[in-house]
């Protein structure tokens, strides 16, 4: 099947799947059911009242011509033959479809003036004609006609009486062969015609009314699905699976079902997430007011030492009071900046600023930051370039706080007379990618804790508590930056050999 004919297929698919055009094929169908059935009622009800009608016009005719001849001799109470072909012609002549049957007091037919092949029944039943004679029951009254004995026709009937004494009746069936014979004439006849002509218009009108009154009924319902399905495609976060896009919809209402689950999974994730977010600030707030109130205090302990024994203090002891309330404050900033530096990070509202420049000469420059503190511990700190001066493409002032963050936590962990190794060698797995290595021999971290170690507030377990240099937020920092370049930073460690970190730059601008 070529796109043409796919085309075409499903736009007839979704012109039959509107909930519009399955209304108006309901309409169609209920239009057409009622019209047979009003058709098949009218003809029926037509014959009821024609036979009525017909009864009621003629119910005299056999009293009539029953009064005027004798139709049984008295001597032999035999039928009179001639007598029933007058009788049966005087009554053609009032009605010209009807038959005439003489019968006995039990029902036998004893006389007529037709064919005598075309009599088939010897006997008709007395009880109708006893209950026509006697008026007790409604009309239409149907007998049974004795040339078509499954077949039963309104009748008119008289008693035959001599001197009181009941001899038998005269039995007149008001529609006989020859109505029939008109009546089967008829069935293709112009009126017919005109009554199935009439249904076709009026279903054709009920239809296209139909579908003008449904188009404009559900016409809002329409444009709310479709508003409802765009809306949950373009503007709510998509889900993993989104069954909107999965599963064709057969109409508005199944649009709209689609719809409200795609919306109301989003709307739960959203919900999980929220809650998630929130015992995340929940727990940051607590790590913040707690690493916080540590410095504050320390910084009010000694300023209020020194404000109540400021006599009594030697120069000394005020210089030692001075320079813990002054280390206190200091981390107090770099803990206030970090917080800042992570919240805007996570924000997405950092634009970085992607540039080509030297991997190497940001890594010495940065180096160069902490020579001091390198000093003041005695540890070496050994850079290994291989790529002499290769050039990489990312935002340098972020990259820049990644190799101090490090460096700073390298520094924290590792002992007095250790190594810190900086590597800057070719990555094995892309040549179109540097590769970065900041390697320390210090304590190390445990493989239960490995997991966490860029979390907020993470900080090694094995740490000092004299070693306040740390904010617990650094390494968040580094690998909120590092995916914010879509790089991936890797640890490794040991206790008491070391920790490995692991990253790759690219040379090129991603395509």
């Amino acid at each position: 099947m070529n796109q043409e004919e796919q085309s075409v297929k499903l736009m007839r698919s979704s012109i039959f799947s509107t909930l519009s055009a399955k209304l108006s094929l309901a309409l169609v169908l209920i239009v057409a059911t009622l019209g047979i059935g009003v058709f098949v009622a009218s003809q029926a009800w037509m014959r009821v009242y024609y036979d009525e009608l017909t009864q009621k016009l003629n119910f005299d005719i056999a009293k009539y011509v029953n009064g005027e001849y004798q139709l049984i001799q008295d001597e032999s109470n035999t039928p009179s033959t001639e007598a029933i072909k007058q009788v049966a012609h005087v009554a053609m002549v009032v009605n010209p479809v009807v038959e005439v049957y003489l019968l006995d007091v039990h029902g036998h037919i004893i006389g007529h003036d037709l064919p005598p092949d075309s009599v088939l029944l010897k006997q008709v039943p007395i009880e109708p004609i006893q209950a026509f004679i006697n008026g007790t029951e409604e009309f239409p009254l149907r007998g049974q006609d004795p040339r078509q004995p499954d077949v039963e026709k309104v009748f008119s009937a008289a008693a035959i009486e001599n001197d009181g004494q009941l001899q038998g009746y005269l039995y007149v069936i008001l529609g006989g062969q020859a109505y029939d014979n008109i009546g089967d004439g008829l069935k293709d006849s112009y009126s017919r015609t005109m009554v199935f002509t009439a249904i076709a218009l009026i279903t054709l009108v009920a239809v296209l009314t139909g579908l003008l009154v449904f188009r404009l009924l559900v016409r809002r319902l329409s444009a709310l699905s479709h508003k409802m399905h765009n809306f949950a495609r373009h503007e709510l976060p998509q889900v993993a699976t989104d069954p909107i896009q999965q599963a064709v919809a057969k109409d508005e209402i199944e649009l709209l079902q689609l719809t409200f689950g795609s919306m109301s999974g989003q709307i739960k994730q959203q919900f999980e997430l929220l809650r998630e977010a929130d015992a995340t600030r929940r727990e940051l707030i607590s790590n913040v007011s707690h690493d916080l109130r540590t410095p504050l205090a320390t910084i009010q302990g000694y300023l209020e030492t020194l404000l109540i024994k400021n006599g009594t203090l030697n120069e000394a002891e005020r210089l030692e009071y001075l320079n813990t309330a002054m280390k206190s404050s200091r981390r107090l900033g770099q803990l206030i900046g970090d917080l800042f530096e992570l919240s805007k990070l996570e924000s997405n509202h950092t634009r970085p600023n992607f540039e080509r420049f030297s991997l190497a000469e940001l890594v010495f420059d940065t180096a160069q930051e902490f020579r001091l503190e390198l000093e003041a511990k005695q540890i070496k700190l050994d850079i290994h370039n291989e790529q002499n001066n290769a050039l990489v493409f990312a935002d340098i002032s972020l990259m820049q706080r990644v190799f101090e963050n490090l460096l700073r936590n390298a520094i924290a962990y590792t002992p007095e007379g250790g190594l810190i190794q900086l590597g800057i060698v070719a990555d094995p797995n892309s040549p179109q990618k540097i590769k970065v290595t900041v390697g320390d021999t210090g304590r190390g971290i445990s493989e239960e804790d490995l997991p966490y170690i860029f979390d907020r507030f993470y900080a090694n377990p094995d740490r000092s508590r004299e070693d306040v240099s740390s904010t617990g937020l650094g390494l968040a920092i580094v690998k909120r930056i590092m995916d914010i370049h879509e790089a991936n930073i890797q640890v490794k460690s040991k206790i008491n050999q070391g920790t490995r970190f692991e990253f790759a730059l690219p040379k090129e601008q991603a395509a």
